[in-house]
This record gives C-alpha cells, structure tokens and sequence, in this order.
C-alpha cells in the first residue's frame, strides 16, 4: 500500500512526464519560417511557388518565405546580406560564384548532414555531386545538368533557306549564317554572336585554343596571348558593321527578360546568348518551341572548348537557426518525384536518376527537347569548369566593362584587351 510521500511523488512524476510530452508535442508542431532566395524567369518562379506549395501541404509546420528577383540584381543583393551577416536560409547559387562564400565561411557544409543519413543523396550520382563540392566539401547539390544553348526559330530557317545550326559548325560557319539570315529576311541574325558580357562566349574562345580564363590557382588570367581577346573582339564588331546583330546602344536598350529576347519576337532568328534551361522560357515567350544549338567550333581549335555544369547549386546559409529543416526542405526538393515534374528541367536536367527518370518517361515538347540536347551537349563536351576565384564577378564585370568600350568605339580591341589585363591582374593578385 502506497504511503502518502509515495503517492505524492508518482503524481508529480506523472505529471513532469505529461508535461514533458506536451513540450515535445508543442515543439514538434513549433512554427518554422526558412527564407528560400533565387532568382529567374517568371516561368521559374511559378514552378518554385508551386513546389513551395506542395512542401508546406506535407509539412505544415515549415513555411518558406519567397525572395525571388531576376537575374539583374540578384548577386549585388546577396553580397550585400552576407555582408549583414543576413543570408536566407536556403540560397540558390552558382559555381562560378561559390569560391567567395565558401572561403568567408557563409555557406553551410552538408557532408555531415549526409553522413548522418538527414540528407538523402542516395540517388544522385558521384560526378554530380563533385559538381557541389569546394575544396573537398560538399557545399551545395546541384539542382540539374545545363549546357550553354543557343535557340533558333525553325520557321524563319525554312523560310530563309539556311541550315538549321550543327554542332560541327564553326565560327566563321555563323557569321555566314547570320549574314545570310539577315539578306533572306530582313531581320537580325542574333542580338549577339555569342555570350558577351558576362564573358562565356569568350571562355569557350580561349579553352578552343588550349587556354583558360583563369590561371589554375586563380592569380592571374590563364592566357598570355591577347591577340585572342583582340580576335575575339573583332569578330562581334565585324557582325555589328555587317548590320546582322544588334549595335551597342539595342544592346544597352534591349530588355533583360528572356521572354522579350528578339528571337521571340521574329526580330531575329536565334538567341545566342542563353543556357539549356531556359528553353521554356524562352518558348513561352515565343509562343511556340525554339530549337537549341551548341556554340560553334574553333577552325583551329586545339581541344574541345564547350563545356556542361550544374545549372545552379542549392546551398544553405551557415548562420541558419534550423538546419534540420533546411535538410527537410533539400531531401523534398531533390528526391520528391512530384516535386521533380513540377521543377521540370528548368534548372538542368535532375540529378537525381529516379526523378531524371519520371520526367523522361513522361516529358512534354520542351523538356524532351531539353534531354535530347543535354545528350548532344554531352558528346561535345570539354572538361568541368574549375571552381572560379573569389574575385570572378569583379573580373567579369571588368570584362564587361571592356566589351561595351570596345563595341560603343571608345577604344580599339587592342587597347581594351591591354587594360582588361591590367585591371584583372590586380584584382586577381590582391
């Protein structure tokens, strides 16, 4: 029989264990708001919104808070909260920009996470996760396989008489295309010739001819010989001459949208200037399937320049208050099939083989058309691309600086390719 000291101390005991249940309970179903920031098309956004959607239907106590802008923007904002010390949970990346947020100790390190089996990478293959990884860590998934892409219009081909872009076409191949576009229909040929001003047009220049645009260890430029800066200059300024691509004031004016790019509108007959994973985007607002094409050969190339990379890396803030959900938001992002069709091929074809796999079997035009290019893209590959320098985006704003001297006539090539290298050499060397 239970004295009265006993009974008193099973009630409170009960009581502490109820109560200790309740605060599990409470903590359980505790309210979780995670910033989630990228940037895109509107086409974008309304694929992520709708997955957001679906991941707050699943899990009620997690709520994602959307910080979506363009591309325009995007990186100047995020420099300026990791600054504040002020990063969104969740933060769409890029590879080339990886390098400064890595070596600041900003971004979140998700090998523990997948040792400990919180984050399920089981389905996602080692050449994709290097595609992640920065100086041996794993910092961040890639969200797909892209490729740069052009796009062209096959009406405005057949109506032209011109062949459809080839793979084996090289860069004097396009400039005929282009010049012969614009004499059948009056139109531009392209807004550019290639990528200009963030620069990709120009690294698959300089990889064609065995050079890179950073040195391996990232302290200078990896090529000596500006006479490749000067050639590639003036092969955009004789196009701009010829009247077959847009002059430097349409480029200045043009509007940053995909959705309003020329081809789209029949102002032009390709795109040059774009990524495999826009392929929808840039459809959409063409209200119609554009084709896309690789960037063209070297006639003296001595290797193969075009390359393929993660279209984006998700990553997480290293100052996030709730890893664990951020893991929940990743593992939902990466390995829900249904979340995958939604995504589509909008930021690469998946990496994750049984979502790759769903979408493939049950594609629509765009993304069979985007698998089919990606196996293209594939068999004329070169080499990744090595993990670019903290002060990659100075550099390439200082290349684009250059290139809008040199297009608007403020100085020839050579200068501009002289004082490109002495502005990066600083930069670089710092």
């Amino acid at each position: 029989m239970f004295s009265k000291k006993s009974l008193a101390l099973v009630l409170i005991l009960t009581f502490a264990l109820s109560l200790s249940l309740s605060v599990a309970a409470m903590a359980q179903d505790e309210e979780v708001t995670l910033r989630f920031a990228w940037w895109g098309s509107q086409s974008r956004h309304e694929r992520t919104l709708r997955v957001i959607e679906m991941f707050e239907e699943e899990y009620p106590n997690i709520k994602i808070q959307p910080e979506y802008t363009g591309w325009g923007g995007y990186w100047d904002k995020m420099n300026a909260q990791a600054a504040g010390d002020n990063l969104p949970d969740i933060i769409q990346h890029v590879r080339k920009m990886m390098a400064s947020y890595v070596e600041n100790d900003q971004l979140l390190e998700l090998d523990p996470f997948i040792e400990d089996g919180t984050l399920d990478v089981s389905k996602i293959g080692e050449s994709y996760l290097e595609m992640g990884r920065a100086y041996g860590k794993q910092m961040g998934l890639a969200t797909g396989v892209n490729a740069p892409a052009g796009y062209y219009d096959k009406e405005l081909f057949d109506a032209a008489g011109v062949d459809y872009p080839s793979p084996e076409d090289t860069w004097e191949d396009r400039a005929e295309m282009f010049k012969k576009l614009n004499e059948e229909l009056g139109i531009l040929g392209a807004a550019t010739p290639a990528s200009q001003e963030e620069g990709n047009g120009f690294v698959v220049w300089l990889r064609q001819h065995g050079q890179s645009f950073f040195s391996e260890d990232g302290k200078s430029l990896g090529y000596d010989d500006d006479q490749l800066f000067v050639d590639y200059m003036n092969y955009d300024l004789e196009l701009i001459e010829a009247g077959v691509v847009q002059d430097a004031m349409q480029r200045q004016e043009a509007p940053g949208a995909i959705e309003q790019d020329p081809v789209t509108k029949g102002e032009a007959a390709t795109a040059t200037n774009y990524w495999s994973n826009q392929l929808p985007a840039i459809s959409n607002g063409a209200g119609k399937l554009l084709q896309p094409f690789l960037y063209p050969r070297a006639e003296d190339e001595v290797q193969e320049g075009r390359f393929m990379k993660p279209a984006m890396v998700m990553t997480a803030a290293k100052n996030t208050e709730h890893p664990a959900e951020v893991m929940t938001f990743l593992n939902f992002w990466f390995n829900n099939v249904e979340a995958g069709k939604v995504i589509g091929t909008d930021r690469g074809v998946p990496t994750n083989s049984e979502v790759r796999a769903a979408l493939k079997a049950d594609a629509d035009e765009y993304d069979q058309a985007v698998f089919d290019f990606i196996e293209v893209a594939a068999e004329n590959a070169g080499p990744v691309l090595p993990l670019q320098p903290p002060a990659f985006s100075e550099v390439t704003t200082a290349f684009a600086d250059q290139y809008w001297e040199v297009i608007y006539g403020m100085k020839t090539p050579a200068e501009a390719a002289a004082d490109f290298r002495e502005e990066a050499t600083k930069l670089l060397s710092r």
